[in-house]
């Protein structure tokens, strides 16, 4: 990120013309302000001429060490402001090196004197004159972030994720509208994550993705960026989250600030098992019968029709109660269907029905759908799409409660063989 003032503010500090130190050498001798003597003239005037930047902050220093009190201390000043600036705009984009190098060593320097570098009286010389107070306080701003920005600039190329991360916060802090910055923040925090894997980081970093987005405005990110930042904050938030559950309620929430406050926090998909593995083993205990069901649905849909065949086919439902079994002697569910006289479809977690009673002998009587009953009987087969399991009752006056009265279960009477008439 590369921040600039604009206008007649950069042009102020990126061409400002020192001429008061060339009128004052050839002002009379006794005209003010003065050099204390032609060494410190020499050097005021060998600093003012120097077009490197570099060059011209080591002339300023030896100055200010052999001159510390001067007429143009101001002057001298803004020259220093000037060296400064010029060294840490022309930085940006450098590889690692002495042009980076250089331009940190300026923001460091910067920041460190922005008070005097940007101080009020300043604003008395005749090249910032022109200047008002509201643009030469934007002006600091604007330095200042640029001066973060490019430490984060340079941490980032080193791989320093804790020092560019402490940068991209500053700059944040001066300006919560940096949308490239939140973004920039995020993507490292991301970083340091695979490195670091301490990922109780993640609703930080996604935070601010987040937080990139939503900010409108000169500030907000380019559509190529808000592309990039959208497709980063989606992939992260799900393989963390397990979803996009949420995510509108936090783009609301990022609105308000451009960091997380105290105690944010977004559920982990370990997180989240963890409380439905609680909240399921509270169900578990007080429907022990319903949770022996819901389990062996589980694992016969997983392991397939060998496992059916070698540990279901031909047990007890319910088995007797144990250690893998907790539950009553009978299931309980509603009848969904009568389907022939000899089999009733049940409703024992699923509405459609997922249980089949078989029977030996034939329904009689009327069995109403929505009929509560229990039961219990011998697994018989299974069906996986839609699953169903079959249970062969092979006494329903014991294996079967709740049956409305007048419903019985008779043997099936075969029609006799007419004898056959002798010619």
């Amino acid at each position: 990120m590369k921040l600039q003032p604009t206008g007649l503010i950069a042009a102020i500090l990126i061409a400002a013309s020192f001429s008061s130190l060339a009128r004052a050498q050839a002002a009379p001798a006794s005209a003010e302000p003065a050099w204390h003597d032609q060494g410190e003239s020499d050097i005021g005037h060998a600093a003012e001429s120097e077009r490197d930047p570099a060059r011209r902050l080591e002339l300023l220093k030896k100055w200010e060490q052999l001159y510390p009190e001067t007429a143009y201390k101001a002057n001298r000043t803004f020259m220093t402001t000037q060296s400064l600036t010029t060294l840490i705009t022309g930085a940006f984009g450098k590889p690692d090196g002495p042009a980076l190098d250089a331009g940190c060593k300026a923001a460091r320097q910067l920041l460190d004197g922005m008070g005097a570098f940007f101080d009020d009286s300043l604003r008395a010389l005749p090249q910032v004159a022109q200047v008002s107070a509201p643009d030469w306080a934007k002006m600091r701003t604007a330095y200042a972030i640029q001066a973060h920005a490019l430490l984060a600039y340079d941490a980032a190329l080193k791989k320093d994720d804790a020092t560019a991360e402490a940068e991209y916060k500053k700059v944040l802090a001066i300006d919560p509208t940096q949308a490239a910055t939140s973004y920039q923040l995020g993507a490292t925090i991301i970083h340091e994550i695979k490195v670091t894997s301490n990922f109780g980081r993640f609703p930080e970093a996604l935070y601010d993705l987040a937080r990139s987005l939503c900010v409108t405005g000169p500030n907000a990110l380019p559509p190529a960026g808000r592309a990039a930042a959208e497709k980063a904050l989606k992939a992260n938030y799900t393989n963390y989250h397990g979803s996009l559950d949420g995510l509108d309620d936090l783009m609301k929430q990022v609105a308000d600030s451009a960091l997380p406050p105290d105690g944010f926090d977004i559920l982990s998909v370990v997180q989240i098992a963890a409380i439905q593995q609680k909240e399921h083993d509270v169900w578990a205990q007080q429907h022990p019968e319903l949770d022996f069901w819901e389990t062996i649905r589980a694992t016969v849909l997983a392991k397939g029709d060998a496992y059916f065949a070698g540990q279901l086919q031909g047990v007890a439902f319910p088995p007797a109660p144990g250690d893998t079994y907790k539950g009553a002697a009978t299931f309980q569910g509603k009848v969904v269907s009568v389907q022939s006289p000899r089999q009733i479809l049940i409703n024992v977690d699923n509405a459609a029905g997922d249980a089949v009673l078989k029977f030996e002998e034939n329904i009689k009587g009327d069995l109403p759908a929505g009929t509560a009953i229990q039961f219990k009987g011998v697994v018989d087969s299974y069906t996986k799409d839609p699953y169903v399991l079959t249970l062969l009752v092979q006494e329903p006056k014991t294996d079967i409660a709740g049956l409305p009265e007048g419903v019985s279960f008779v043997a099936e009477v075969k029609a006799k063989t007419p004898a056959k008439t002798r010619k």
